[in-house]
């Protein structure tokens, strides 16, 4: 039967073509109204806290973002996922970031290691000066004593002091295995590292007409080398306080053999923002709870996906298990939320 006004039907190769297309449009449509769903059910988790007035005194929160390259694969993939996950559960709850990124190896480790030196050394100095002020009022107060026994403290100096212990950030978030795990080895060498500024140059070699009292220097600065790293592991001392640190995971699915599992998890791409946002949740929440054992070897799952040259597989073959220094175990804390293990 011929169709009305003239038309024609279509041929198989269109319908075939439509009706690829039209299935292609509705999982597209289908995958970002789900992920937008889940964006706004995990937003307004935290939302009452963005529309809270602060106190006049009371400061906005801010914490510190660590991220690296995953392995076999480049910075960029941290850095969105840091966008797409991590960074909208911030921005709803008003948490003020500061993203620290590591190009290589090490470099979260030291960056968080001297953050922690010198919180020590404002500790020791803030002790000093206090100790140095005592012993001032406690001269004043015996001269002054008989003419006005009631001596008022000195307000401009506490309020001095309080501001010197107040932190910048108050919270650390780690995105993957290798960023949490230089996050925890900086802390605990951070407590161990001397509070002296070493001079590091490399003391270049003389030649063979080196007199003997050039080389008997040598040899004292040797011992006292040796002797300062003694009172060093003897001087071992915490911050006054550490920053909750939290573990957020980062599995990079890359490979070819995984590009189905890929393709399927670009499609539920709601649940990464579900469970991503759960850890953010809880960091924005600020609900905290001591550090256990079993919050050391976390991003098991994340080793999986550790696909690349001989570098990579050399690295997941010499994966230890992250081990939280015993000597600050009992001080560290991180976020936890009723939806967390």
């Amino acid at each position: 039967m011929p169709l009305p006004f003239g038309l024609k039907a279509p041929s198989k190769g269109t319908l075939i073509f439509s009706g690829i297309a039209g299935a292609l449009s509705g999982i597209i449509y289908t995958s970002n109204k789900n992920a937008e769903e889940s964006r706004r059910k995990v937003a307004q988790r935290v939302a009452h806290l963005a529309d809270r007035p602060c106190g006049v005194h009371e400061m906005p929160r801010k914490v510190t973002i660590y991220i690296s390259a995953p392995p076999g694969d480049g910075l960029e993939k941290s850095r969105t996922w840091f966008r797409e996950y991590v960074k909208p559960v911030l921005v709803a709850g008003a948490v003020d970031y500061e993203v620290k990124e590591a190009k290589e190896p090490g470099q979260i480790e030291k960056s968080v290691m001297e953050a922690i030196i010198e919180q020590r050394r404002e500790a020791e100095s803030s002790i000093m000066e206090i100790d140095e002020q005592q012993q001032s009022e406690q001269q004043q107060q015996q001269q002054q004593q008989v003419a006005n026994p009631f001596v008022a403290p000195n307000v401009k100096e506490m309020i001095s002091q309080q501001l010197k212990k107040r932190k910048e950030t108050d919270g650390i978030l780690a995105i993957g295995r290798n960023a949490y795990r230089e996050v925890l080895s900086g802390l605990a060498k951070g407590c161990e590292a001397s509070l002296e500024q070493k001079n590091e140059e490399v003391v270049k070699e003389k030649p063979a007409e080196m007199e003997q009292q050039d080389q008997e220097e040598l040899i004292n600065e040797g011992i006292q080398q040796v002797n300062n790293e003694v009172q060093d592991e003897v001087r071992f001392s915490l911050p006054p306080k550490f920053e909750p640190v939290m573990y957020i995971p980062h599995v990079n699915i890359i490979g070819w053999s995984n590009i189905p599992y890929r393709l399927y998890m670009w499609y539920a791409d709601y649940k990464r923002i579900e469970e991503v946002g759960k850890y953010t949740i809880a960091a924005v929440l600020n609900q905290t709870r001591p550090m256990e054992p079993r919050d050391a070897d976390k991003g098991q799952e994340e080793k999986k996906y550790w696909i690349g040259d001989e570098k990579v597989e050399e690295l997941k073959k010499n994966d230890e298990p992250i081990v939280i220094d015993e000597r600050i175990m009992d001080k560290l804390t991180t976020y936890t939320s009723d939806e967390l293990p």
